[in-house]
């Protein structure tokens, strides 16, 4: 049997990382073979007294780092981690039962992969499973966008993670971590398989105006982040994977970001207008990350041209 760890950064996350915890706790797999690793953001919550309120049928560890972000806490994760196989998901993850047990299988089936999964969005709490097969085989007749590095879904064995050094920590925030690590990975000359039976479920609100600007400074952080993403690994694809072609549409929507784009917004949302606030929220998106995008330049001293 191969052990397995879970590692799992959180932040001020108390409720929804329960939740997750649950759902973990129901696995098939040996409750001998793996160990949960909770990675404490700097959480203010009471976070901690929840863990230790828990009586986990698996070895549950909780570290803590005062807030540096995600990847970071990750790095730390897999410092500690025990396991031969470590499974990276986020606070709002829910893993149905088999979850475990279909990325160990494609471990035993494959020599040298990085496996990932399908993440499908739920704003369910309870009978979050009701829908599985659906979603997996829209999964499997919609999704052709291949297997992707997100470690809200994703595992590799540990001596790989610490071959490369782990998640590059010169990234601050939000974005871009989790591909950069990927990359240097399939440098090491791992593949990326997609298992659609290793689906979970990340939980989220449905999206108000009154999330925005929370919303917003995520998107900055990895418009940043991407420059240094692509200063790392100067190449035509990351180019195009960070999507410079925001530098150009901002320039089209710069309004959005004035009064009278906040008026639009909060008509919309008055009106009930859902197609127009979902609209005009990823606009304002789009524009927070341009901006992000020149932060980054500034910073990282990269000419970052929205053009071939």
């Amino acid at each position: 049997m191969m052990a397995v760890s879970v590692v799992i950064p959180t932040s001020n996350r108390k409720e929804l990382l329960k939740r997750t915890l649950e759902f973990l706790f129901r696995q098939s797999y040996s409750k001998d073979g793996y160990e949960i690793i909770v990675v404490d953001d700097g959480s203010t919550d009471g976070t901690h007294k929840m863990i230790k309120s828990l009586s986990s049928p698996c070895r549950l560890i909780y570290l803590y780092q005062n807030r540096r972000g995600p990847h970071i806490a990750r790095n730390l994760g897999i410092k500690n981690a025990r396991g031969e196989v470590i499974i990276f998901v986020d606070s709002d993850i829910f893993a149905p039962p088999k979850f475990i047990e279909e990325h160990i299988r494609f471990h035993r089936k494959f020599k040298d992969v990085v496996v990932s999964g399908p993440t499908v969005r739920t704003n369910k709490l309870r009978n979050v499973f009701s829908d599985i097969e659906r979603r997996k085989r829209q999964e499997l007749l919609f999704n052709w966008s291949g297997p992707s590095f997100i470690t809200s879904n994703l595992s590799v064995e540990r001596k790989y993670l610490l071959q490369v050094g782990g998640f590059d920590e010169e990234f601050e925030g939000y974005g871009w971590h989790d591909w950069e690590l990927g990359l240097r990975l399939k440098k090491l000359g791992l593949k990326v398989k997609r298992n659609v039976e290793a689906i979970v479920y990340h939980y989220q609100e449905k999206r108000e105006l009154s999330d925005i600007l929370s919303l917003c400074e995520k998107r900055r952080q990895r418009g940043i982040n991407a420059v240094l993403y692509y200063k790392k690994h100067p190449s035509l694809k990351i180019k195009l994977d960070v999507r410079t072609h925001n530098l150009l549409f901002s320039k089209l929507i710069w309004w959005i970001d004035k009064d009278f784009g906040k008026k639009m917004l909060l008509s919309a949302e008055k009106n009930n207008n859902k197609f127009l606030l979902n609209l005009l929220i990823n606009w304002k998106l789009s524009y927070a990350y341009a901006q992000g995008l020149k932060e980054g330049m500034r910073k990282h001293k990269v000419k970052l041209l929205p053009w071939m």
